[in-house]
């Protein structure tokens, strides 16, 4: 290995489960390979074998936590305890080697456009219309809200039960718990909402109900928290990177293993606050600088943003503690053992010619000729 790779392989320990072997982490994605039922399919058994060395954390993409939720369906779901034998296949797929098995947990709410398909409904905060959204939403009540609550602790509880190593809350990417966090979706004037702090309410009592129904079954529970790090479109602020770092700091004292910040976009880990209006921020540097200041060392950071060779996995470190990669690990899951064995120059971020072996779902080919999602993976529509 080139020396000056050798941060890349620095052990890091969490509060929780056995300590990181290296800085590689495997983004959240979803592939689009679920069962009808939600339960993994053998898509998916064989994507994650071929990638269950690509870094020592492995996170699953977003798994719903209820039924008639999905934005697709196609998407994995654990909404009963039926579930927990095929998702067991799943974590020790993902164990196989050694690497630590995260299963990241969402609800879309208004993004659930296969359940409303189904059922006429998808579930937001406030009743209001969203332009670029074909339906109308579904205002969630009081007890909707504490059932949904209580969903995702039963989520955590199934996935330890299936032998996961820990459980991601995804609260980030305009799915649920982000639109109770933004001023934009959520026009409430009740205890989730009217307020900053209110709005912070649902994150909280999520997080609350994970770490207690994870750390149940297994008090070495690794538990983290997805976060964007701003909801800004034009003139329309969901909320500030100010206002995040409020949210971020009451999750740097709730006894989490990481936080993971949400970028997209070539270089985004590096990116700068927000500086089109000024009367938004006072924060100056790069985003994921002002964050990790403020964690303090209190919780390791997972930060990601196109990060597509050996030299940006290195500049990602100087960011962060944990290097999430999406497209490399879709288009060169053999990314680290590149770099560990010299050969850095052999990733190849084009996939043309190489989706046998690179085991990537049909479900997910599909819907990116689509024009739906990752445009950024070289050479997927010429194979």
């Amino acid at each position: 290995m080139n020396d000056s790779y050798h941060r890349l392989f620095e052990p890091l320990a969490f509060k929780h489960g056995p300590q990181l072997k290296n800085r590689f982490a495997m983004c959240p994605m979803v592939v689009f390979a679920a069962n009808e039922d939600g339960t993994p399919s053998q898509e998916d058994l064989d994507y994650f074998r071929r990638r269950n060395q690509f870094g020592d954390l492995l996170l699953t993409g977003a798994i719903t936590i209820s039924e008639h939720i999905k934005g697709h369906p196609q998407q994995l779901s654990i909404a009963s305890d039926a579930a927990i034998p095929a998702f067991a296949e799943l974590a020790a797929v993902m164990k196989a080697h050694g690497g630590k098995a995260v299963a990241q947990i969402q609800h879309p709410g208004r993004e659930a456009a296969h359940g409303y398909k189904q059922t006429g409904k998808a579930y937001a905060p406030s009743s209001i219309r969203f332009p670029f959204l074909p339906y109308q939403v579904t205002e969630l009540n009081d007890d909707e809200i504490w059932g949904i609550i209580e969903a995702f602790g039963l989520a955590a509880r199934r996935l330890m039960q299936a032998g996961f190593d820990g459980v991601e809350i995804h609260g980030a990417n305009h799915y649920l718990i982000q639109q109770f966090f933004s001023a934009y979706s959520n026009k409430r004037e009740d205890d989730w909402g009217g307020t900053l702090a209110k709005r912070m309410n649902f994150a909280k009592e999520v997080t609350k109900a994970v770490i207690k129904a994870a750390r149940a079954e297994n008090p070495q529970a690794i538990i983290g928290y997805r976060i964007s790090p701003e909801e800004i479109h034009g003139e329309t602020v969901g909320y500030t990177l100010d206002e995040a770092l409020l949210l971020i700091d009451w999750l740097a004292n709730m006894n989490l293993d990481f936080l993971d910040v949400s970028s997209a976009g070539s270089g985004n880990f590096s990116s700068n606050a927000y500086k089109a209006f000024p009367r938004i921020s006072a924060q100056q540097g790069a985003i994921n600088t002002i964050i990790r200041t403020l964690l303090n060392n209190r919780l390791p950071l997972v930060i990601s943003g196109t990060i597509r060779s050996a030299e940006e996995a290195l500049d990602a470190l100087n960011y962060g503690d944990i290097v999430a990669m999406g497209v490399a690990a879709l288009s060169d899951p053999d990314f680290k053992a590149k770099i560990a064995a010299g050969k850095e120059q052999q990733i190849n971020m084009n996939v043309a010619g190489r989706l046998a072996d690179l085991r990537l779902p049909s479900g997910l080919i599909a819907v990116y000729k689509q024009g739906v999602a990752l445009p950024q993976v070289e050479g997927l529509l010429t194979d």
